[in-house]
């Protein structure tokens, strides 16, 4: 039951960001960014480019703004894809699954770990940096199989606990 829930979140996250990413072929014409700004190389991968003002500093500010997209990227596709399977009639257990996979504490430390900061360059004129980075989405998915594997425990586990409760109820 949890099996098939399950490898339809996974499927559907993916293939939600991977047309997102297709779709959003847009390019912003940003005064001094590189050419490869906004740039998408590989289809299989989450791409974002940010920039910063400042001082050299800003390479990481605008290194902890790449981090941050993609971590708000991740949880839409979240979002839309429990949105999709609340919309199924379910049972109080696949409910509280489902529930489960868009609760990703895990996320933003997963996106750190990661993220390939594939372009950084600073423009001394301008006084901006500018980052281009990505997270593949191969990776993604190992990482949602695993947290798969986690929460399908944490609801057994409160499936056993729910049901003792209900045990002791009965016998009282």
């Amino acid at each position: 039951m949890f099996e098939s829930i399950a490898i339809n979140l996974i499927s559907t996250l993916i293939s939600f960001l991977f047309e997102q990413n297709i779709l959003k072929q847009n390019h912003t014409d940003i005064q001094g960014a590189p050419f490869w700004y906004e740039k998408k190389y590989n289809q299989n991968r989450i791409y974002v480019s940010t920039y910063y003002d400042g001082d050299l500093d800003s390479i990481d500010k605008a290194k902890n703004k790449a981090i941050e997209k993609v971590t708000i990227i991740i949880e839409d596709a979240y979002k839309v894809t429990i949105k999709k399977e609340f919309l199924k009639s379910r049972s109080k257990k696949e409910l509280v699954f489902i529930k489960a996979m868009g609760d990703d504490s895990n996320l933003l430390a997963f996106v750190k770990e990661v993220i390939v900061f594939q372009d950084i360059e600073y423009n001394k004129k301008i006084q901006r940096s500018f980052v281009r980075a990505y997270i593949d989405l191969k990776v993604l998915k190992q990482y949602q199989t695993q947290r798969i594997i986690k929460i399908k425990k944490e609801v057994l586990d409160y499936q056993f606990d729910y049901m003792m409760e209900e045990l002791e109820e009965e016998t009282l």
